[in-house]
């Protein structure tokens, strides 16, 4: 009887434990960020209350001079400012280039329209008959295989962390659909496949094989 109990209570609280983590993390996250941003201001500048600065200054005039900066930027004589601001950071040496990469990389992700992560697909990667989940990143690529083959700019993300990964030039032909969003296949890669829908995947595995099959 004591020992039913004690698994009982053992399997209670790993489940509060894992309902409490992300809600944890995420708490401590903001709190560093906040924090952090805040740590730019002087006390003298930040609101009180009870003799205590209050936080979250830094991050309310970060959003307020992110939105002044886009509004500005949407006019004539803002857009002229922000590509002559671009030229001339992009010619200081060694900070240019990092500023170009870092702004490209935000504007592939952020940008309405933009093709970038809009598709999940299959690879045999890092070798045949090993699959890998990759994101397409650009369907025309002015390069072609030593065959003379279509290729396709995929990012493979790495797992847990899926902020980094490797970036491939694959062959079309050997490039699979897969039929679930991007939101979806992301929460794989970062759970390392235990957040998953059965039924889904297998009806994926089912025509892979099938497609394997036909190649044989």
């Amino acid at each position: 009887m004591l020992k039913r109990f004690g698994g009982l209570l053992k399997n209670e609280l790993i489940t509060g434990m894992v309902l409490l983590a992300p809600v944890a993390g995420t708490a401590y996250l903001v709190y560093l960020i906040v924090s952090g941003i805040d740590g730019l201001f002087p006390d003298e500048l930040r609101p009180k209350l009870l003799g205590h600065p209050l936080p979250g200054m830094g991050v309310l005039s970060v959003l307020v001079l992110s939105l002044i900066v886009g509004v500005f930027a949407h006019n004539f004589i803002g857009r002229r400012l922000v590509a002559f601001f671009d030229r001339s950071i992009q010619r200081v040496p060694l900070f240019g280039g990092t500023y170009g990469l870092i702004k490209q990389v935000f504007e592939s992700v952020f940008s309405q329209g933009a093709e970038s992560f809009n598709r999940a697909v299959l690879i045999e990667y890092p070798r045949q008959g090993i699959f890998a989940i990759a994101f397409v990143t650009a369907n025309d690529v002015p390069i072609r295989s030593t065959g003379g083959e279509e290729l396709v700019s995929v990012f493979v993300p790495t797992t847990p962390n899926p902020t980094s990964g490797f970036y491939l030039l694959v062959e079309k032909r050997l490039v699979r659909e897969l039929d679930m969003p991007v939101q979806q296949a992301f929460k794989l890669v970062i759970t390392m496949g235990i957040a998953k829908e059965p039924e889904l995947l297998t009806t994926t595995a089912k025509l892979q094989r099938k497609d394997l099959t036909a190649k044989m």
